[in-house]
């Protein structure tokens, strides 16, 4: 077995097209018929960025709302689009209110307890809400029961400044799934008790149900990335906002009978040539790619050999000329060549896994 060591440490490179996000905004509006669109920016824009891509979508695209998973991640993003709409999913907790009213940052209030908390708090200093409903998903959201009640209770509702009424779809991405229209109906249902107020219930495979179901606001997230949420093909205009791309290492040569890797899962049934790259595990690039992922090089598809390790992974680089490819060069892991799509099928990982699981070890660059 011989080797060619790259001679310097190089890093793994994630390159975010803003101007794709973008436009991917625009679209996902035009697909909604021109419904408002809030950015769904939580974890870190889905490992893009939110620093860089909320103003991006606030400055150039007009977005004005945002959505948060939880309070820690809006305080960061009020530094980066001052005057934008925050709303904070997981709502509101007791000893969190003081943050809320200094940051202007709007809870989304998900039952009752918190519906109550924010009531006591005092008008003058409260931001408005949003207050989410469970339709059928059965996570957060005020239970079938407890929309009962509230919905009864005017005072209660007249304590709030109540700017958005939501709920989410369990089901998007399966349109023909029973639930969606059963979640449409029950959600239509309590929209009739709140007149005047917006409403809210399409995600990104939302959107793409048609317009009964895109109401006033809808909450694109992981097609404003260039992710499908749908098993149907992407709409135009839709494009991949991202990039990642590893470093080849070494490239190797093995006899019949060698193996590659922990655990030797992979065994040479002809002389093989491999590459390593300077990506693993620790990146986000997950063991369940393990002898099943693919890569790419200028339109070659290079398959994964032998298991994802901490820092690297191998691949089959016999059948092309020696002199294409060599120590620095870059091969694509996510991008045009290897969709999401195509990523999640091979792997059984969710296209949101994939994303969300793209680790700070890569260098960002932005375009």
């Amino acid at each position: 077995m011989t080797c060619e060591a790259f001679p310097s440490d190089c890093q793994a490179t994630l390159t975010i097209d803003l101007d794709r996000i973008i436009t991917n905004y625009r679209t996902c509006r035009s697909l909604a018929g021109g419904t408002d669109c809030a950015a769904m920016v939580k974890a870190d824009a889905y490992g893009m960025g939110i620093e860089q891509v909320a103003p991006a979508l606030y400055n150039k695209a007009g977005c004005r709302n945002f959505f948060v998973a939880n309070l820690a991640e809006a305080i960061k993003l009020r530094r980066h689009v001052p005057d934008a709409i925050i709303y904070v999913l997981n709502g509101v907790f007791p000893g969190h209110v003081p943050y809320f009213i200094q940051h202007r940052i709007r809870p989304v209030l998900n039952d009752l307890d918190q519906i109550h908390l924010w009531a006591a708090v005092t008008a003058a200093d409260r931001p408005a809400c949003a207050i989410h409903f469970d339709s059928g998903i059965n996570r957060l959201g005020l239970s079938p029961q407890e929309t009962g009640a509230f919905i009864g209770d005017t005072t209660l509702q007249a304590c709030l400044d109540i700017a958005l009424i939501m709920s989410h779809l369990a089901c998007s991405d399966a349109p023909e799934h029973p639930l969606n229209l059963t979640q449409l109906q029950n959600f239509t249902a309590i929209t009739r008790h709140f007149p005047g107020i917006p409403a809210s219930l399409a995600n990104s495979g939302g959107i793409l149900l048609g317009p009964d179901y895109h109401f006033d606001l809808a909450r694109p997230g992981l097609m404003m990335f260039g992710g499908n949420p749908s098993p149907r093909p992407l709409p135009d205009g839709i494009q991949a906002a991202y990039h990642i791309s590893g470093k080849v290492l070494q490239r190797r040569d093995l006899r019949i009978g060698e193996t590659v890797g922990y655990g030797a899962t992979w065994t040479a049934e002809r002389p093989s040539r491999i590459a390593i790259i300077n990506v693993g595990y620790a990146d986000g690039y997950l063991q369940v790619f393990n002898n099943c992922g693919q890569t790419a090089y200028k339109g070659h598809m290079l398959p994964i050999v032998g298991r994802v390790s901490m820092d690297m992974i191998a691949v089959d680089i016999t059948d092309l000329e020696v002199t294409e490819i060599s120590p620095g060069d870059d091969v694509e892991l996510l991008g045009e060549h290897i969709t999401l799509e195509m990523a999640s099928e091979v792997s059984t990982l969710s296209q949101y896994e994939i994303l969300t699981g793209v680790k700070e070890r890569y260098q960002r660059v932005y375009k």
